[in-house]
């Protein structure tokens, strides 16, 4: 299928590494361009070097905790592509277990206002595309328990973000803008959190990998292939959709 992505512009936080990076080369690899941010610029100028083969990539170092550097960020990005039409935030602050308010306002800064940065800045240049599209990657915490050592807030702001997707899918559809939720399960990615929970939690690694039906943990380009799928006009009456991509860990039927 021919996703229709050759030309388009998209923007994806956290994008130099796991799901970000893997979401960068799909998007690539379809003839999008593409601009990734994260916070340390080793890891964004690494990035770019790995993408660069792959297609039309720039990297920007931003925290998007900041909404004013977060909006700076859209427009740079827009005046270099020649526009937006794809908002990716992939970022998180992960959730990391902890007495007191500091996870619970990483995690909100982040992963909520992070994408309220991006989306309000990119908007003007969303309303002018013809395929505007803004993706959240979420997390099935955000509407099921997982007893994994993760502090409370993480799945409380997943739900939040969720939320805030499907209420701007109502409110800027009439602008042409759609907006979806992406929901990973357990992704084991080299170094990432799966990967530390193998090496010292063994038993709840392999509790939770036996718990898919496959027996094993999903990637983060079985991820990004869905995310690509909803960038694109090929999705294009999905609007307001929270879609879980977990190999069937969770048991919940929607109705």
């Amino acid at each position: 299928m021919d996703l229709g992505l050759n030309g388009a512009k998209a923007v994806i936080s956290g994008g130099s590494q796991g799901i970000g990076l893997a979401v960068a080369k799909a998007l690539l690899s379809e003839g999008a361009s593409v601009s990734i941010a994260a916070r340390r610029k080793e890891g964004v100028d690494t990035a770019v070097k790995a993408l660069s083969p792959l297609g039309n990539v720039s990297g920007y170092v931003c925290d998007v905790s900041d909404y004013d550097a977060t909006v700076k960020w859209m427009q740079d990005a827009a005046e270099a592509m020649g526009g937006i039409d794809i908002v990716v935030h992939n970022a998180t602050a992960s959730g990391q277990p902890g007495p007191g308010t500091e996870a619970w306002t990483n995690n909100f800064n982040i992963d909520v206002l992070g994408m309220v940065g991006m989306s309000e800045g990119a908007l003007p240049f969303l309303e002018a595309s013809d395929k505007a599209v803004l993706i959240q990657i979420a997390s099935i915490t955000g509407f099921e328990h997982h007893d994994v050592p993760i502090s409370a807030s993480y799945g409380a702001m997943k739900a939040a973000s969720i939320r805030h997707m499907a209420q701007i899918a109502q409110q800027w559809g009439d602008r042409g803008i759609r907006a979806n939720s992406v929901a990973p399960g357990p992704i084991m990615i080299e170094g990432g959190a799966w990967d530390q929970i193998k090496e010292h939690a063994t038993a709840l690694y392999e509790r939770d990998r036996d718990w898919h039906p496959s027996k094993r943990m999903g990637t983060a380009e079985e991820v990004a292939r869905v995310v690509a799928f909803l960038a694109s006009p090929a999705a294009s009456w999905v609007s307001g959709a929270t879609v879980r991509v977990d190999g069937a860990f969770t048991r919940g039927v929607d109705f």
